[in-house]
């Protein structure tokens, strides 16, 4: 193995050959001065002053990119590793091979910690079908799509991701992928706010009418593919207005948030309870065996509206009236029309005494019976 020389070796080196070379032509060089006259002299001397300005411009040139150079390489530090975005460049098979400090922030790692593993080591498992996706449309489309998912830092926990990528060709025309990752999680929060005000009643924290009738065309859309039906039930809270007028609003705002508790916990996780207005509810009974597998639930509803609440040092009672529904029916049916038989059957239980159930059936004349 040849050993390397270091700058100081080097350069004693090239000063000991060009002795050598000096030495061995300084005889004929001598010789060939003394043949010269004194203007050919005159001329050698000015055009060796004219070298000697041109090699020190050369070196003041030099000097100059040099200082250029580092410039550049100081403005590369500056963009590419202190930039508020993370970068990764990956190779064909999706290793990084190359990755800036934000990017190694981003994940609380060291940036050395980050190379020769796979990029989709640090997307969590929930989500590496969306990376799947999104690689094999980057490939396909030879596009430059853009991917939210969330990624994992190395203490476990869990930031949202927007990845923009490139594929670009080396010099060996061998593609790689230059990534930009940017953290948006304060981003998914807002939006998530927002969709939580768009979607939830702000009072009860139960789903409103807008998420309620995703929710209802969602349950359509299974019952039809499984053949398992649902039931609609909408509820409506009997002396409800005594209690405003009694109490105050506060009182019977206070009212509406634990009775809306209380019917959540009888519920299943599948179920459905969302508040459409005022005092009234309409629930979601999902995968029913038949119309009789929903009473025992029906019956503890009603029990969980009945129990006395205590608010403001006041025993306050009320009672509920709800009429149901089932999905699917013998004729083809909308959402609206589901909400519509429920809603008319609740009136109908209304009518007959408050503090009941009552379910619409639409084969039969009446439209309406109890249970």
């Amino acid at each position: 193995m040849s050993k390397r020389l270091k700058p100081t070796d080097t350069a004693q080196l090239l000063r000991r050959r060009a002795e050598t070379i000096a030495k061995k032509n300084g005889t004929d060089t001598l010789q060939n001065l003394e043949k010269l006259t004194s203007t050919e002299i005159k001329n050698i001397v000015y055009e060796l002053n004219l070298h000697q300005i041109e090699l020190e411009l050369q070196n003041e040139e030099l000097q100059r990119v040099q200082i250029e150079l580092e410039d550049e390489r100081k403005r590369y530090f500056d963009l590419y590793e202190l930039a508020p975005i993370g970068y990764c460049t990956l190779d064909a098979h999706g290793v990084i091979v190359q990755t800036n400090r934000t990017a190694a922030l981003l994940l609380t790692l060291e940036q050395r910690d980050l190379l020769q593993h796979p990029f989709s080591t640090f997307v969590i498992a929930e989500d590496q079908d969306i990376y799947y996706l999104y690689s094999k449309q980057l490939l396909q489309c030879g596009s430059n799509p853009i991917c939210e998912l969330r990624m994992l830092k190395a203490d476990q926990t869990l930031f949202w991701a927007n990845l923009t990528t490139t594929i670009v060709r080396d010099l060996n025309n061998t593609p790689q992928w230059r990534v930009v990752i940017s953290d948006i999680s304060e981003r998914k929060k807002y939006e998530n706010k927002l969709q939580e005000i768009a979607q939830y009643d702000p009072l009860t924290a139960l789903p409103n009418r807008i998420l309620l009738a995703d929710r209802l065309h969602q349950a359509m859309a299974q019952t039809n593919r499984h053949k398992q039906p649902f039931a609609v039930l909408y509820l409506d809270l009997d002396g409800f207005k005594n209690v405003n007028d009694t109490y105050g609003h506060e009182a019977g705002d206070q009212l509406l948030i634990k009775l809306a508790t209380n019917m959540k916990r009888t519920l299943r996780e599948i179920d459905t309870i969302a508040r459409i207005g005022g005092d009234e509810f309409v629930i979601l009974l999902l995968n029913l065996n038949d119309i009789q597998a929903c009473v025992p639930m029906l019956n503890r509803l009603l029990e969980s509206v009945q129990k006395p609440v205590l608010i403001n040092n006041h025993s306050v009672e009320v009672s509920a009236s709800f009429g149901i529904t089932f999905f699917p029916q013998s004729i083809e049916i909308d959402a609206d029309q589901l909400l519509a038989q429920a809603d008319y059957a609740m009136y109908q239980a209304k009518s007959a005494g408050k503090n009941r159930y009552y379910v619409f059936v639409a084969e039969e004349n009446e439209g309406y019976r109890s249970i």
